[in-house]
């Protein structure tokens, strides 16, 4: 009997990462398109760590919003509260 090899090309190889993936940690997912090992395309869907924080922070004053922000994502905590507090500080024209 002899022994043949059928290769057929099927595409690329759709591979969800996230947004439970170890590294994402329930922040976004990407959708990777690969051939082999290499990565062809990659989409992004980001918005998977909506808490209503909106809504938590209407009644607040400013000094209060930044710890809320902090504990929104627990690996880069400080990385919350900077971006609103330099937003705060431009729309007031404070340096």
């Amino acid at each position: 009997m002899e022994n043949r090899v059928i290769e057929k090309d099927f595409g690329d190889l759709a591979l969800n990462m996230g947004p439970q993936h170890p590294s994402t940690h329930g922040v976004f997912r990407l959708k990777l398109y690969l051939e082999g090992e290499k990565i062809n395309k990659i989409e992004s869907f980001l918005g998977y760590l909506h808490r209503g924080v909106e809504k938590l922070t209407e009644k607040l004053d400013y000094d209060q919003i930044a710890p809320v922000l902090e504990r929104d994502d627990y690996l880069s905590p400080t990385s919350n509260s900077l971006g609103f507090v330099n937003a705060v500080e431009k729309i007031c024209e404070i340096e």
